[in-house]
């Protein structure tokens, strides 16, 4: 049996230390929910900041069920429950179900006669609109807010956050017994969850060869802006297809923020990884194709203080289906990446499942075992 199976006095044996590295959404809420489940002596190692990659530029969409038709269905419907209960049990997070519609426009100005219930959209341009979701199962979210809230109740129990980077690691007997951090600090550990997004496979190739994952090809950059507008928006979340003069399609996504803002996410490119999060910069041209895609669905946004422009990678896996679970030829080196657009959606449900899979040996909230390291092997 695996190391965590052995029972003291009939109980599991405790995890002892465990170390997190990556203080991300699935970090954080693997530490979150690690906590909840009564277990504390957990550190968070974050090389720059909470949130400072994806969870902090992306949108916060949440989706009930539009994962059903994959891989990530029970997943996605676990993980969209626990936000709901997580909206209940902290009311000062701006978690709020929205209606989401599909909402077409060309680039030919016209008069319509069709039925717009979404009042900050244009009609100039407008060629359809469609309600995809209600709020009962579609619904919004600040991806920072949540994680820094997550982290703030792990915290007031004891769990620890370290802002330095894990360079080196030490192995005994098949397990990992320590971790060297970029402050020359040497950490003693029982338990390692690696949790850095796209740079989680890096990480695994790089100090444990006898596993290699395959590398995502080419990696992903998606970008995003921020607009401050003078006109209030509604709360509706908008999935928007503009058809263009040479025949082409572009889909950007309009979400309103309760702060003010308006957050257009949609245009990606293909570049290497840097080491750092802090060294990712957005191609200012795809931010400002943003902007005037999403002026033809609300033209208020063309005239919009442009608050910021920004990019982050996707972390995505070979075949695009998550990687969740314990690192083969380790008694207690596990991994949590690969989640693409669907990372805030799926952080909580991933966080918590990882943390029973850490405390019980097995995954109890749902099944993972699709998502296994073992099946590059």
């Amino acid at each position: 049996k695996q190391w965590y199976q052995r029972r003291v006095r009939g109980t599991m044996e405790s995890p002892g230390h465990v170390a997190i590295i990556g203080g991300g959404i699935i970090g954080i809420s693997t530490a979150f929910y690690l906590c909840r489940l009564g277990h504390t002596n957990v550190s968070i190692y974050e090389q720059c900041g909470v949130a400072c990659h994806s969870s902090g530029k992306a949108g916060g969409f949440l989706a009930r069920k539009w994962c059903d038709d994959t891989d990530l269905k029970d997943l996605a419907r676990t993980s969209f429950d626990l936000h709901m209960g997580l909206m209940k049990e902290f009311p000062d997070l701006d978690y709020r179900g929205v209606d989401t519609y599909q909402v077409n426009t060309s680039n030919r100005q016209q008069k319509t006669s069709l039925d717009n219930p979404i009042k900050w959209v244009s009609d100039d341009h407008l060629t359809g609109v469609k309600l995809l979701d209600t709020q009962n199962d579609t619904a919004k979210v600040s991806p920072k807010m949540l994680c820094n809230k997550l982290l703030s109740v792990a915290q007031s129990q004891g769990i620890k956050l370290n802002i330095c980077k894990i360079v080196g690691v030490k192995k005994l007997g098949g397990r990992v017994n320590q971790l060297l951090t970029s402050h020359g600090e040497t950490v003693s550990v029982d338990s390692v969850v690696i949790a850095t997004g796209p740079w989680s496979t890096t990480f695994v190739n790089t100090h444990f060869p006898e596993f290699p994952l395959p590398v995502p090809r080419p990696q992903t950059r998606a970008h995003s802006v921020v607009l401050r507008p003078n006109l209030p928006l509604g709360n509706e979340c908008i999935f928007h297809y503009h058809n263009t003069a040479s025949g082409g399609c572009n889909d950007p996504e309009i979400y309103p923020v309760p702060d003010g803002t308006v957050y257009v996410c949609g245009e990606i490119d293909y570049t290497e990884l840097p080491e750092n999060p802090r060294d990712i910069t957005p191609n200012i041209k795809k931010c400002h194709d943003l902007i005037k895609q999403a002026g033809f669905a609300a033209k208020c946004l063309l005239s919009a203080e442009i608050v910021a422009t920004q990019a982050c990678y996707l972390p995505g896996s070979r075949d695009d289906i998550p990687i969740i679970g314990k690192i083969s030829n380790t008694e207690n080196v596990y991994i949590a990446t690969g989640h693409t657009f669907w990372g805030i959606l799926n952080g909580p449900a991933t966080g918590k499942c990882l943390a029973e899979l850490i405390l019980h040996g097995e995954s109890k909230s749902c099944d993972i075992s699709k998502f296994n390291p073992d099946r590059f092997i």
